[in-house]
């Protein structure tokens, strides 16, 4: 069990493009921020490759993703175990073992159990941010990423118990913060409400984010994205069944409890921050749930 992250040669021998001379000026730019955490080399490489090599774009990543973190962390600290298993009898999220021909990974989300009462989007995004910070401090980069969401079972009821505010700062993170390479969407079995689904989420991300966004009338149309042998065998591929993967998941999630509980120590301390902060409680601006929205 790994308790903090990958080895950083395994990164350097991953992508020649990484220059050490590079990691080296952020890691002496990091010394002269004390409000920020201690960060493993490896975790420096992950967020210059996320940034296509760009020294100015990764330091402004990794002061919007340590700075998000400590600002909600209900969102991203280890919960109980308790809360874990909830999560996981609703939620299906998993970042799947194979990647596409481009060599991107695959992230896939969906509902387990259909009932809107047992949804609690909070736990469901909390769920979210425990795997791909697992996935890509203890992985690695891939080339990108790709991510699937499934509306299987989606209804009004779970559109009602979104968090504006929530989806907001998660969609930001998602564009400012989150240390990938992400290249596409894809929403597939989607309900008969899709469009208005996309009206309320234009507003809320860039329109580079919304143009990745791509929705499926069939799965047919997914496979020129996602070829069968990446997806599970539940959307006509050749890997095992989302409930097996479900199984492994949970057990991943408490076999590395110790990296969570590290990565949760990689804190925020305003009170040392040289300047003003780009990020606060107040930027995050939108209240309210979906229920409060005229759907219809």
């Amino acid at each position: 069990m790994h308790l903090t992250c990958i080895e950083a040669e395994k990164l350097y021998l991953r992508d020649p493009k990484i220059k050490p001379e590079d990691v080296k000026i952020l890691q002496e730019w990091l010394k002269k921020q004390p409000h920020l955490p201690n960060l493993e080399e490896s975790q420096v490489i992950i967020f210059l490759h996320s940034c296509y090599y760009s020294i100015q774009a990764t330091k402004k990543t990794i002061d919007c993703y340590f700075t998000r973190r400590t600002l909600r962390r209900e969102l991203f600290n280890l919960p109980t175990e308790d809360t874990i298993r909830k999560a996981f009898s609703v939620g299906f999220k998993k970042i799947l073992p194979r990647k596409t021909p481009q060599g991107y990974a695959v992230m896939i989300s969906g509902l387990v159990d259909h009932r809107p009462d047992r949804y609690i989007f909070n736990n469901e995004v909390l769920l979210l941010n425990l795997l791909y910070s697992l996935h890509i401090f203890q992985q690695g980069f891939s080339d990108g990423i790709v991510g699937i969401i499934d509306f299987q079972g989606g209804t009004l009821g779970h559109l009602a118990r979104v968090n504006l505010s929530t989806q907001k700062f998660m969609i930001d993170h998602l564009q400012e913060g989150i240390p990938i390479r992400l290249k596409s969407i894809h929403m597939v079995n989607t309900p008969s409400f899709m469009d208005k689904i996309m009206a309320i989420l234009k507003p809320l991300m860039s329109s580079k984010l919304f143009e990745m966004i791509q929705v499926h009338s069939t799965l047919d149309t997914l496979y020129k994205y996602v070829p069968k042998e990446c997806l599970p065998e539940d959307y006509g591929g050749e890997l095992p069944s989302r409930q097996m993967m479900q199984e492994e998941t949970l057990k991943e999630v408490f076999d590395n409890l110790d990296f969570f509980r590290w990565h949760d120590s990689q804190v925020v301390d305003e009170s040392k921050r040289i300047g003003q902060p780009n990020i606060t409680q107040s930027t995050f601006g939108v209240e309210g749930t979906f229920k409060k929205l005229a759907i219809d």
